[in-house]
């Protein structure tokens, strides 16, 4: 089972797969969350603004960053790669509907919020390169104003170490 899908089963599965709005989709994620023991960790940093410059670049470094951190750490991270590909098509939804919007605002305020507002998760890891991410210096700055999450920021090296793999893939 990938580590991404850790604390998931079926009928969560089906729940993505039937939600039709970030309200639903936190649903699911809140649901996943509270399964988790002990103190709940999240990773925050570019995928569609900012770092590589690529979505599919982001999301790698992403993905192996969670993956580094929950096997050589030991964090009980929540990952968030489920969701993205039901958040890719609500936000092109919601930003036809919203063409003066540059940004996807509902998925920070509708999914990114409830989460960080449950009191389930305790530390977010912010990924090198985080700072060139509208959504991660949203995520920081919520969290930091508005929760008692604790804020880590990774070493610039766990990134260049995510980089390498996504290069040796291509």
């Amino acid at each position: 089972m990938s580590i991404h899908f850790l604390h998931w089963n079926a009928e969560d599965e089906q729940a993505l797969t039937d939600a039709q709005s970030f309200e639903e989709m936190a649903a699911v994620a809140l649901k996943v969350i509270h399964k988790i023991r002990g103190h709940v960790h999240m990773v925050s940093g570019p995928i569609s603004t900012g770092g590589t410059g690529t979505i599919p670049g982001n999301l790698f470094v992403f993905e192996k960053v969670i993956e580094i951190l929950s096997k050589e750490e030991g964090y009980n991270i929540f990952s968030q790669i489920p969701f993205q590909k039901k958040m890719d098509s609500l936000c092109q939804l919601w930003q036809k509907m919203n063409p003066e919007h540059i940004q996807c605002i509902p998925i920070l305020e509708n999914f990114y919020k409830p989460i960080f507002t449950s009191g389930k998760v305790s530390v977010v890891h912010f990924i090198h390169g985080w700072e060139s991410s509208f959504g991660s210096r949203w995520e920081h700055d919520f969290c930091k104003k508005n929760t008692e999450i604790k804020i880590d920021y990774l070493p610039k090296e766990l990134s260049a170490r995510a980089l390498i793999e996504h290069s040796q893939h291509r």
